[in-house]
């Protein structure tokens, strides 16, 4: 029986990979019985659940030692199936099973006794200890209720000592220990504590209005913070890539400001309460399913009320600190934004446990608890105007408040609820309702500032107009730019402040050691851009205690970055365009294939000329939000940039695993290739300009002299070319797999097919036989179809294109050129018309050259159609991102030319 027993390493959802556990078990069996083994493995875990209602997902997730204190989330895990408890384990596991690897993760059911996670359920011991379901009326007066919750949270005990001692100034954030120590040490909610020697660089030289130098260290924080003290902002959205350091700006914001901090994220900064209210209104969405109507007013009501609790439990936390006595001389606007940020670390999640049980007051209603928090709000302004607490506020001073990974609620029960405008009823996500409750608390009392990666930017234009029929004095959208690591100077002056945090002489000493000029110039090369990649790195380099250990650590984090191999990983790449392709199949109407044909560009033009920075004229919101385009102010313009040598090497390791044909002939054919080797690949890329150009805009409309509806009629009227299919097939064939008359005959005659199998839309003629580049054809109104032969002239420079040089290119388009690859092509021109076009580009005519606008039919009575594309039109012909990848393509070849050609100079001389 040994011959079939499996050893499965099994894994609880949201646990670390090192709490990875082996069940053995015949291959015979079923899920059903893996459940069970698993429950009695883990009796302790699962002692109030019966095995039959755990969930098991078949997974393949890689164990890397260097992580393993991080917890794995079933939802960032986009390779599982959901295993039934009849199958048999040999239909799901081969005998053989991958080593290093988790293999199964094992679902709780979803707790039924409260709309709340069970973490967040158990109260204090000594405290709270009222068992009622949290919304369980506690009387009928509302005033009565809150004060016997107060009461209770506030009362002499762990709770209010820690409180009184933070605000006093006791208490910090833990330091590291190790060769570094004093470094600030934090950890994210959900993810256990760090190492002792981990530092969270996140937390470092923060500003404090009590101190000396309380300026911004972050720009966009700055930024942003100038915007805040206009005071006249009801939103202010923060739209920027994964990593390039909103947190940290916005961390640095409430520093300077007060206000109060949300983090939407399951595992990250900040307070759980943000959780609990998406549970509450979770559980309250399927309750009402139950109707099978969906109310989206009611929903609304019901998000806002308990949105209206979430902010109130907040209030009471923050006038407590602000009454404490004399906390005017030590409680700032610093110290409030560390306690909302990490109290998890400093003490406990005081927040969530105070905001469960305010959720009792639910039954009362909505106007009587707006009533309560707007006394609440003004007598916690008073007192904070009372007492003095730095940076001082004024009675029209706006607090803030931040919501940190708002697109979990951007995109969160898309459609179960709506605008509050009365003439906008379009469905909206949770965030909605929660930015309106906020909003309806005070005309002019709160600033929301909405932060987050995957934060759509239509999301960040109707969140301005989200609220009670208020209008924000700014009608207009601000991008930010988070500069980032600009050059090797601005990282040597981070590590300059790292090093100032120091307390002592030998942890000065050591991280000279640790972050040496190598590892700088390294981490500087694979992370120039945003902020978060680099940090990381220098973060895991200290906690290593090995100065050698600095190359392996930078060449892991890059790994664990940009390697198909983590694409489970939240934050790789690789995942970032599997999550694109999944928000594409949930949302049919997101066009995909934009996304991957500038990747494929990017990718493109890596290979050819080693250039990693691709920049688009303007912003380009699904590539910032899936982590691969930084926003950029550009002569004050807003663009977006690809320019890290990361994504484009992360683009290349996802083509080479989903496309290897492509990714391999691209590198093969790029990579010290010849300029004829270079020209027939830009060739192919030009299929994709001509799919394009042809299926959106009528040829008769492309400005061009004289007018193509003078020189043919018959062109006037929709286009498509023949043959054309779904992206992401084959859409080219070439002399290799049939002639160009049967490429011809097949379009023509037969539907598109030769041999009874599907011909591809483009043709590649033979190389050394003069003639056109690219064959192809188009139909007109769905009747008429014309084919079209494409000479193309990619040129390095601004050359001009005289008329000898239009004459000798118009030829290869010409009938006796077209005859030597297809004899009896005008068999195969069924509306006895065919199109020479040549595209002479970038460069321009050096004299007026015409195409003449009537053609006289040669002896068989076909006509010749000549269409010039050049720099006088070729920009307002074809899709703006091929134009400025042209643009681009045409600067790197002269520069790779000028190199050359400095090398070879270089040669000679050192020869002579």
């Amino acid at each position: 029986m040994t011959d079939n027993l499996l050893t499965l390493f099994c894994l609880v959802d949201g646990e670390a990979t090192s709490n990875a556990f082996p069940v053995e078990i015949e291959s015979t069996k079923t899920i059903g019985h893996l459940k069970k083994l698993i429950k009695t493995e883990k009796a302790n875990n699962f002692q109030d659940v019966d095995a039959d209602d755990l969930t098991l997902w078949r997974v393949s997730i890689p164990d890397d030692d260097d992580d393993n204190d991080l917890p794995v989330l079933l939802g960032s895990v986009l390779e599982k199936k959901k295993l039934k408890a009849t199958t048999r384990l040999l239909k799901v596991f081969d005998t053989e099973l991958p080593d290093d690897t988790i293999h199964i993760i094992v679902q709780r059911p979803p707790p039924v006794h409260a709309p709340v996670p069970i973490r967040a359920s158990t109260p204090l011991p000594g405290y709270l200890s009222d068992e009622s379901r949290p919304g369980t009326p506690l009387s009928g007066d509302l005033h009565v209720d809150i004060t016997k919750i107060t009461d209770k949270f506030f009362a002499p005990g762990p709770i209010a000592n820690f409180l009184d001692a933070f605000v006093r100034g006791e208490g910090a954030l833990p330091g590291t220990t190790g060769p570094i120590r004093g470094l600030p040490r934090a950890w994210r909610r959900g993810f256990g504590k760090a190492p002792p020697s981990r530092p969270s660089l996140l937390f470092m030289d923060l500003p404090d209005p009590s101190m000396p130098n309380s300026a911004s260290r972050n720009l966009a924080a700055g930024s942003i913070l100038e915007l805040v003290k206009q005071n006249n902002r009801a939103v202010i959205p923060v739209f920027g890539v994964s990593g390039c350091g909103k947190t940290r700006a916005v961390i640095e914001l409430l520093s300077q400001h007060w206000g109060f901090y949300f983090n939407a994220s399951s595992d990250d900064w900040g307070s759980g309460d943000m959780i609990t209210l998406h549970s509450t209104v979770q559980d309250h969405l399927k309750d009402t399913r139950k109707s099978f109507i969906v109310d989206r007013q009611a929903n609304n009501a019901y998000a806002r009320k308990t949105t209206l609790l979430l902010f109130l439990s907040r209030l009471l936390i923050f006038k407590y600190c602000l009454n404490v006595p004399e906390s005017g001389k030590t409680f700032t606007s610093a110290r409030w934004a560390l306690l909302q940020v990490c109290p998890h670390v400093l003490f406990k999640d005081i927040f969530d446990i105070l905001f469960l049980q305010v959720l009792k007051l639910r039954h009362h209603p909505a106007n009587d608890l707006l009533d309560l928090i707007r006394n609440v709000y003004e007598d916690t302004k008073e007192c904070l105007i009372k007492e003095g607490c730095l940076p001082n506020i004024k009675e029209d001073t706006r607090l803030l408040v931040v919501h940190d990974e708002a697109q979990f609620l951007g995109d969160e029960f898309n459609g179960s609820f709506q605008s509050m405008s009365s003439s906008d009823e379009t469905p909206r996500p949770l965030l909605s309702p929660i930015l309106h409750a906020f909003r309806n608390i005070g005309e002019h009392q709160l600033t929301l500032v909405t932060c987050g990666t995957g934060l759509s930017i239509n999301t960040l234009f109707w969140v301005q107009s989200s609220g009670s029929g208020l209008k924000d004095s700014s009608s207009t959208f601000e991008y930010l730019e988070f500069p980032g690591w600009t050059d090797r100077d601005s990282m040597k002056t981070y590590i300059s402040r790292v090093r100032d945090c120091l307390q002592d002489e030998q942890s000065k000493q050591a991280l000279n050691e640790y972050l040496s000029q190598d590892a700088l110039n390294m981490l500087y090369n694979k992370f120039v851009g945003r902020y978060r990649p680099a940090i990381v790195a220098m973060e895991r380099i200290v906690e290593s205690n090995d100065p050698s250990a600095w190359k392996k650590t930078i060449e892991d984090a890059e790994e664990r970055l940009v390697s198909w191999a983590y694409r489970h990983i939240k934050g790789n790449l690789c995942y970032e365009i599997l999550r694109v392709h999944e928000k594409q199949n949930k949302y049919k109407e997101l066009r995909l294939e934009s996304i991957d044909n500038m990747l494929g560009l990017l990718m493109y033009q890596r290979c050819m000329f080693g250039n990693h920075d691709l920049v688009l004229k303007e912003v380009n919101p699904e590539l910032v939000e899936h982590a691969f385009g930084r926003i950029k102010i550009i002569k004050g313009h807003a663009v977006t940039v690809m320019d890290e040598p990361f994504v484009s090497l992360a683009v290349q390791n996802y083509f080479a695993a989903i496309d290897p044909y492509f990714a391999r002939e691209v590198r093969k054919r790029m990579v010290k290739s010849s300029a004829i080797e270079q020209g027939c690949v830009f060739e192919r890329f030009m299929m994709k300009v001509f799919s394009e150009t042809f299926n959106t805009r009528p040829l008769s409309e492309w400005p061009h002299q004289p007018a193509i509806s003078e020189m043919c009629p018959a062109l006037v009227g929709k286009v498509e070319i023949v043959g054309w299919r779904e992206p992401g097939l084959e859409q080219g064939t070439t002399h290799a797999m049939m002639s160009m008359e049967e490429f011809m005959k097949a379009h023509v005659k037969h539907g598109s097919t030769h041999k009874n199998m599907p011909v591809a839309p483009f043709f590649f003629p033979k190389s050394h036989l003069s003639g056109p580049d690219l064959v192809f054809f188009i139909r007109i109104d769905g009747a008429r179809v014309v084919p079209i032969f494409v000479q193309m002239k990619l040129h390095q420079g601004s050359s001009n294109f005289s008329e000898n040089d239009w004459s000798e290119a118009l030829s290869t388009v010409s009938a006796p050129k077209i005859e030597d690859h297809a004899k009896d092509f005008r068999k195969y021109c069924p509306d006895n018309v065919y199109i020479s076009m040549i595209v002479a580009y970038p460069t321009k005519w050096a004299e007026a050259l015409l195409a003449p606008s009537e053609v006289p039919k040669d002896s068989c009575g076909v006509q010749q159609v000549v269409i010039n594309v050049s720099d006088n039109n070729f920009g307002d012909i074809f899709p703006q991102e091929h134009v400025e990848f042209i643009d681009r393509l045409k600067n790197a070849r002269k520069r790779t030319a000028d190199r050359d050609d400095s090398t070879t100079e270089c040669t000679k001389k050192s020869r002579s």
